[in-house]
């Protein structure tokens, strides 16, 4: 233990390896079929154990997990012999009432999660498939998971260009102009109205903006080099709040200049002028445009369009 605080590793002093052997073992045949050679390969792998096993040693193991209670088959596919636990006695099973106090809890900390986090509670909950009894359950936790109509294995292979800011050719489905190749720098992952975006700036358009993760379709080409620039025009904006301040939640990139009795002054930095657009309109009848006089007649003909769009 001394070891262990004074470098943070872990050696083979610190560790039962008959023990930790078994329960790589165990985790390796619940989760499929394996080979004695696929066995071997996963323990020579190990950042730890980096070692194969002899067939009697897999034997021993293999007959005290049967000892306890697990259900091991064993026989040819496709003419490799396998094993498989298809049961333990370490399975359990979890209620409707434990589900339904699982999907609270994943709509409220899901509002402060990363992209990270959300796969890695999608993977658990893959992994509860076995022990919930009422399908209907795993049902409804799909219909308010953040990755519905999302394809995971898109999704993981994304994950790292984001990370890496890299530049890259997707095919995206449009919905004005359906199905095309879009060449986006990226920038990051954004979760907003509980859908996930991908931020980044597209060759095709001059300002940052939002891609709808459920519409990137697949990920054509990972650029070597970046050849897209960002614009680094911000878009500076004054509005008047109308409603009650202590309940207005502040985003990151806005401030408070002024408050007085009926009214707050507050500035909205922005480079991305379809965001700022959005963030006014949510505000409804509580918000009205002060300053730059010339983003005030934009918004005002945008009104203006809008409402011809509903009397046509």
């Amino acid at each position: 233990m001394k070891q262990f605080f004074k470098d943070r590793t872990i050696t083979y002093n610190l560790m039962s390896f008959t023990g930790f052997r078994a329960l790589m073992l165990f985790s390796l045949l619940t989760e499929a079929p394996r080979s004695y050679e696929e066995i071997c390969e996963c323990f020579i792998n190990h950042p730890y154990i980096k070692e194969k096993i002899s067939k009697d040693t897999l034997r021993v193991y293999i007959n005290s997990m049967k000892s306890i209670g697990c259900e091991i088959v064993n026989g040819y596919i496709n003419g490799v012999y396998t094993y498989k636990i298809v049961s333990n006695p370490f399975t359990f099973n979890i209620t409707e009432t434990q589900m339904r106090g699982f999907m609270k809890i994943y709509k409220i900390i899901s509002k402060t999660m990363n992209i990270e986090e959300i796969l890695a509670i999608h993977n658990f909950v893959e992994k509860l498939k076995t022990s919930v009894s009422n399908p209907e359950i795993l049902d409804r936790y799909k219909k308010i998971s953040l990755l519905r109509g999302i394809n995971i294995n898109l999704l993981k292979a994304l994950i790292p260009c984001v990370r890496k800011k890299e530049q890259i050719v997707v095919l995206y489905n449009s919905p004005n102009s359906g199905l095309k190749d879009m060449e986006i720098l990226l920038d990051d992952f954004v979760i907003r109205n509980e859908k996930i975006y991908v931020k980044g700036c597209s060759s095709e358009h001059n300002q940052t903006g939002l891609f709808l993760l459920n519409r990137i379709k697949d990920i054509k080409e990972i650029k070597l080099t970046t050849t897209i620039d960002i614009p680094n025009k911000n878009l500076i904006v004054g509005f008047e709040y109308y409603g009650p301040i202590q309940y207005f939640k502040l985003k990151p990139n806005e401030r408070i200049i002024k408050e007085s009795k009926n009214k707050t002054l507050i500035e909205i930095t922005s480079d991305n002028e379809f965001f700022l657009r959005q963030r006014i309109l949510e505000l409804a009848d509580q918000a009205k445009i002060v300053y730059p006089e010339s983003y005030k007649k934009d918004f005002i003909k945008c009104l203006e369009e809008m409402k011809e769009g509903y009397f046509a």
